[in-house]
């Protein structure tokens, strides 16, 4: 084999080296990025997981609420007096043994959501303690039964637009 031969199998050689050298470390690049995307993609889909069941769960919490808001007016029709008032006084501690699961759900969304929904979140907390609060006015003064009858309305509505805005931001995510 003459010099010339010789030079050109080591340049060869050589080149075929650095060519698996450089697909290596490319193809490992790649593979790198790769595992970065779905990890990413991973991440992103369990936060979305998590927003979408912690919202459900609020909206659960603040349903069951509004269920007992809605079963009250029934009793604004009993003429006794004191049946009334005891039938009030159940359905109000129902309500206050709800709170606290409504009260956890509405921090778990102050904590995992964005800002719109966190907002919608204290609006209808805000909501349901005006209905609330109209609540024992009326079991003093039935009277004021459409006061309560308005607040909880603005509750029901206030639970329908918390829905809304987390639908809504979640299409953006």
């Amino acid at each position: 084999m003459d010099n010339s031969a010789l030079w050109v199998a080591v340049v060869t050689a050589a080149t075929a080296v650095v060519a698996s050298w450089v697909t290596n470390r490319g193809n490992a690049q790649a593979a790198r990025i790769q595992a970065q995307a779905a990890a990413q993609a991973a991440h992103v889909a369990r936060e979305r997981e998590a927003r979408r069941a912690t919202q459900l769960d609020f909206i659960e919490q603040a349903n069951e609420m509004g269920i007992l808001y809605l079963r009250i007016p029934k009793y604004f029709e009993v003429e006794n007096q004191e049946t009334r008032a005891v039938s009030l006084t159940e359905l109000r501690d129902q309500l206050r043994d709800s709170y606290r699961p409504f009260l956890r759900s509405l921090a778990v969304v102050s904590l995992e959501c964005r800002p719109e929904p966190i907002a919608a979140a204290k609006a209808v907390h805000a909501a349901s303690g005006e209905a609330y609060g109209c609540l024992i006015v009326v079991e003093r003064d039935i009277r004021e039964a459409e006061n309560f009858r308005r607040a909880v309305d603005a509750y029901l509505a206030s639970v329908d637009s918390f829905i809304e805005v987390a639908r809504q931001a979640e299409r953006e995510t």
